[in-house]
């Protein structure tokens, strides 16, 4: 299966036969005037007179006319430009106008759609990278329903094109990059530093992956072509943040040192007592909860994987937005490992 992104056209006469249509110019434009003159409330007989002239003075305002194919339906609304003041309107002003711009202009991507998938999202809620380059090769189970943004209808879909689908309702004129196979240690390269089509290189790479061999081997692309990586791990109801910043320390040593002298290389004379070794100097079994820690005695026995909770994909993905929002604005952000722990909290 493949979706074709929205179409964005100039004229309702374009629209394809027998689909629903929808108009929000109306509600649109009300809420343009109340968000540009803050001095009104929606509720005061004052604001009347004075959103009556507004409302005539723009009724020639831009417009364009979105179809989406999988819904079948082709919705006026509001241009670009407006569209993303209006749905960035509340941001302000933790997140000043040059800020936000700066965040939508980087260009991200994100292999693993479990947590990348809430990334994805929050970026998008957030008014965060028109540019997302995506990619799992994974469809949607039951199981995943407990972290996914997704339901009993997306079951079986690939997970590239439910996280897309779920971009491009809320972002129409989102550029997105789709890998729904994947990405391998033979296209790992191209997936950072090109794209399809010879696209171009990422500003900042976040890394969700699975695989042990490809994590390591992207910390050593981006590296060599000093791209950021962001990485959030589930830990139980807390968060493990990994940044390094390749994009200003050439010498960084890869995962924070935590691996040693190991190469990609040497995945291919590896063995399994060897792997488990590696995998768990990368968590770091002391930071592990209490409760992860039992659990990871159980795989294998009376759990069949890792567990996660979707309410700490959402805080991962909310961590690496923000983290994505500094880097973008040239904040502070030293590399390194950051604990966001809700145990403590509470």
């Amino acid at each position: 299966m493949n979706i074709t992104k929205p179409i964005v056209y100039k004229s309702r006469d374009e629209a394809p036969k027998d689909v629903e249509f929808l108009d929000t110019m109306s509600s649109s434009l009300k809420e343009l005037f109340f968000i540009r003159n803050p001095q009104f409330k929606k509720t005061i007989q004052e604001a009347k007179e004075p959103l009556q002239e507004f409302l005539e003075e723009n009724k020639n305002i831009e417009t364009v006319f979105v179809f989406y194919p999988w819904l079948n339906k082709f919705i006026h609304t509001v241009s670009e430009e407006i569209y993303f003041e209006l749905r960035t309107a509340r941001n302000k002003n933790i997140i000043n106008k040059k800020e936000q711009e700066n965040y939508r202009n980087a260009r991200i991507g994100i292999v693993g759609l479990s947590i990348g998938s809430n990334v994805i999202l929050i970026l998008t809620f957030t008014g965060g990278p028109k540019f997302m380059r995506i990619a799992d090769f994974d469809d949607i189970e039951i199981s995943n329903l407990n972290r996914l943004r997704a339901g009993l209808p997306q079951v079986g879909e690939n997970k590239t094109f439910a996280a897309a689908k779920q971009v491009w309702e809320i972002d129409p004129f989102a550029e997105l990059e789709l890998w729904d196979k994947g990405v391998s240690k033979e296209d790992l390269k191209e997936f950072i530093i090109g794209g399809k089509n010879g696209g171009e290189k990422l500003d900042i790479f976040i890394d969700e992956m699975d695989s042990l061999e490809l994590k390591i081997l992207s910390r050593f692309i981006c590296r060599e072509y000093k791209i950021p990586v962001l990485m959030a791990t589930d830990n139980g109801d807390n968060i493990i943040l990994d940044v390094e910043r390749y994009d200003i320390e050439s010498s960084l040593p890869i995962l924070h040192g935590l691996i040693g002298d190991t190469k990609p290389d040497d995945f291919k004379t590896m063995n399994y007592e060897e792997w488990l070794k590696l995998a768990t100097k990368i968590v770091g079994y002391d930071n592990l909860t209490n409760r992860m820690k039992e659990c990871l005695k159980e795989i294998g026995k009376t759990l069949s994987g890792v567990p996660q909770l979707g309410s700490t994909a959402s805080v991962g993905a909310s961590a690496i937005s923000l983290s994505i929002r500094k880097i973008a604005n040239k904040e502070n952000l030293p590399s390194g490992r950051y604990f966001i722990n809700l145990d403590s909290a509470f």
